[in-house]
């Protein structure tokens, strides 16, 4: 994952668990590049009045997930305020230096339309003793 591509600080602070026993990084393929945006406008997101560039989702539970709803957020600009494509907010962000005001928008699905939306995903977390390394050399073993 090239990291320059994305700015992970602004959404560093809407993802946590309980204890935060692990924390990474994750990708995701789509089958269509705006299957997230479908997702969300199936659950009552206007792609007319919301522009979205972030997409959360979590479960809570202490039985094991899977067996509940997927809890979703979606992290939006106001289309009205921002524009209606990339490249309209991308210089609409441009002329404000770069700041924006963002909804989070709240919503439930079930796995099967959450899975539908992920043609390839692939995550790594790590344990709080990273940070007590500053080198690794990794060798992969299959």
């Amino acid at each position: 994952m090239n990291k320059a591509d994305y700015n992970l600080d602004i959404i560093e602070s809407l993802v946590s668990t309980q204890y935060g026993d692990y924390g990474g990084y994750i990708q995701i393929d789509g089958h269509s590049g705006v299957d997230f945006f479908k997702l969300c406008e199936d659950h009552g997101v206007s792609r007319d009045k919301y522009f979205l560039i972030g997409f959360g989702c979590g479960e809570s539970t202490i039985n094991g997930i899977g067996q509940r709803d997927v809890n979703c957020r979606a992290l939006v600009l106001e289309t009205s305020r921002y524009g209606n494509s990339f490249d309209e907010i991308q210089k609409n962000l441009a002329s404000k230096s770069g700041r924006a005001k963002a909804k989070q928008i709240h919503f439930s699905v079930k796995y099967e339309s959450f899975t539908k939306c992920v043609k390839r995903f692939d995550f790594m977390v790590s344990t709080k003793l990273t940070k007590h390394i500053s080198e690794i050399e990794v060798e992969d073993i299959f």
